[in-house]
């Protein structure tokens, strides 16, 4: 289980271009109401299609991590890439140098030495992998079969919430909360449980970006 939640814990990175969060007041606090294909999507779609239309995104951001036994988060920082053709790739700059790529293969972990640790061939796992790589595109049709979905917004502010239609998945990974502005996201949240939970910040994003063939070998696979 520990294994499996440190890969759970790297997959997160359905991210478009953003402003650096300052005050959590601005976001909205509590999920919305049920977000169903055919009703009541029709306000959503626009928003779906132009953040994943932005295409390749680079952007630094600071990781939170929540855990029972602590009363203060563990706190990573790096630098994220994502290809619509590649998947996506997390670059940990502290506290280890290590970077996660999630891809049509499933989950790789690559340290600082090039040595390499791909994630168990099993369920738990691809199941997973299944499920996040819709996140990524931000394709709502796709989303709609992995996940039930609340949807809020006030003004230009809005939050989406996912949780797996799979009861293990469910279980195992919980509920992911994306918030944010406009066509920006600010903040993601993945929360395991009341106690132990993921929050990310992002900050100095560049969609459209264009990766170097250095940076595809580094950083992708």
């Amino acid at each position: 289980m520990r294994t499996c939640l440190r890969f759970f814990f790297l997959l997160t990175a359905l991210i478009a271009a953003s402003a650096p969060l300052t005050r959590a007041a601005d976001l909205i606090p509590e999920p919305g109401t049920p977000l169903i294909i055919g009703e009541n999507d029709a306000a959503w779609r626009p928003l779906f299609a132009a953040i994943a239309a932005q295409g390749a995104v680079y952007a630094q951001f600071t990781e939170n991590r929540w855990f029972a036994i602590r009363n203060q988060p563990t706190v990573l920082t790096g630098e994220m890439r994502l290809s619509p053709s590649l998947g996506l790739s997390l670059h940990y700059a502290a506290p280890d140098d290590t970077t996660m790529i999630i891809d049509e293969q499933g989950l790789l972990q690559r340290f600082a030495n090039s040595r390499t640790r791909a994630a168990p061939d099993n369920p738990r796992y691809t199941g997973l992998t299944a499920a996040l790589l819709p996140v990524l595109r931000f394709d709502l049709s796709a989303l709609d079969k992995k996940f039930t979905i609340t949807a809020a917004r006030t003004d230009d502010a809005w939050r989406l919430d996912f949780t797996p239609r799979d009861p293990d998945l469910a279980k195992t990974f919980g509920r992911i909360t994306v918030q944010g502005e406009a066509t920006a996201v600010r903040r993601l949240e993945f929360r395991r449980d009341a106690k132990q939970r993921i929050e990310i910040f992002v900050a100095a994003a560049t969609p459209g970006a264009a990766f170097t063939e250095s940076d595809v070998k580094k950083f992708f696979r």
